[in-house]
């Protein structure tokens, strides 16, 4: 059986939403929501990559490992590639899965999907959560996913596939091939827009709890 490693980066600092991981999201501060998701997960290992003392000393309670954030990977510069191959020269796996905090509506039933894509259908290198956005979209001054001449019905839109940056999967073999955290056969996990909530700004934040107690 494959060893799967679950690897959850956060910073203790945040510039956009200040404090924003230790805020309070319904009751408690928002790595600890987040974590209860994994309390039960099926993964072989969880470690936790961290310049917060709070949050290793949380983690270690629940039992995880813990990755000293490096000094040079806690810069604005650093991202989720440069963060998952530096954990995988620490943290031995066949399969590294990446999960973010700032995800608070990431259901635990996505995340045990995302585990059993990985161990039983080869033929994808990595995953990743998205969802599909129905709407018009422009760039650089053109039409990207339709022509305004030809107005198409609505309901006959062709969407745009974005990354929740919520979840990512990857093979150990892939990840330093490509020195990335998707592959060339990724497999696209597909959430609605309410997991697909993403907290950048006060607003998000806001509605995030809105949508959480809604549902």
């Amino acid at each position: 059986m494959a060893k799967t490693v679950a690897i959850i980066p956060i910073k203790e600092t945040s510039k956009r939403v200040q404090g924003k991981n230790f805020r309070l999201f319904l009751g408690q501060p928002l790595y600890k929501h987040f974590f209860s998701k994994l309390v039960d997960a099926p993964f072989d290992e969880i470690y936790v990559d961290t310049d917060s003392e709070e949050i290793k000393a949380y983690a270690k309670s629940l039992g995880w490992g813990v990755i000293d954030r490096a000094p040079e990977l806690a810069a604005d510069t650093a991202n989720g590639n440069h963060l998952l191959v530096h954990q995988a020269g620490i943290v031995d796996a066949d399969i590294y899965f990446q999960l973010f905090i700032t995800a608070p509506l990431l259901s635990k039933e996505t995340i045990r999907k995302s585990y059993d894509i990985m161990l039983n259908k080869p033929e994808y290198d990595s995953l990743f959560t998205a969802v599909e956005v129905y709407s018009w979209f422009w760039f650089n001054g053109k039409a990207v996913n339709y022509d305004p001449k030809e107005l198409p019905r609505s309901q006959d839109a062709k969407p745009i596939i974005r990354e929740t940056t919520a979840l990512y999967g990857i093979r150990k073999e892939t990840l330093l091939k490509h020195q990335c955290r998707i592959g060339e056969k990724p497999y696209m996990l597909f959430v609605d827009e309410i997991e697909a909530a993403d907290l950048d700004t006060e607003l998000d934040y806001k509605m995030a709890e809105f949508l959480c107690k809604e549902s």
